[in-house]
């Protein structure tokens, strides 16, 4: 399992953005699959981040997030990303994908819906308009 698969969506995505705006000035190759950096957070002081691609539960970092928690957090993907700058190109290939398949998928749920309602019949258009908005006045009320 790699380590950016044991990201979530969230610390991979913020990680990206860290790695984007260059947060890891510098990292060092400590031992084999190791890197080691610190890395500019949301504090004053930086934070002590370190990875190993080999086994990546024992990466660590002593963000609020992370410290002491077996947890992949944006400053270890951001280190990841840096050590490896083919593996945020791959990423970032991956999510725009994804993108374009959520677009595709929902034009295809938009032509079924559209041709669903062009074969109703007026009487059983008006009852799935009906039925429509008491759903949506249902909504309205629950959330006030």
């Amino acid at each position: 399992m790699s380590l950016l698969s044991l990201a979530s969506n969230d610390s991979a995505w913020r990680g990206f953005d860290y790695y984007t705006q260059g947060k890891v000035a510098s990292f060092a190759n400590t031992d084999e699959g190791v890197y080691e950096c610190r890395i500019k957070g949301s504090s004053d002081a930086p934070y002590h981040t370190v990875i190993d691609i080999t086994h990546p539960r024992q990466s660590h970092c002593d963000c609020p997030h992370a410290k002491d928690r077996k947890i992949i957090c944006k400053h270890m993907v951001a280190l990841l990303f840096t050590a490896f700058p083919k593996e945020a190109e791959n990423y970032l290939h991956e999510v725009e994908e994804s993108e374009r398949e959520e677009e595709r998928r929902i034009e295809e749920h938009h032509k079924e819906l559209e041709a669903y309602i062009k074969r109703l019949t007026k009487v059983e258009l008006q009852r799935e308009l009906y039925n429509a908005l008491l759903d949506l006045e249902e909504q309205k009320s629950r959330h006030w």
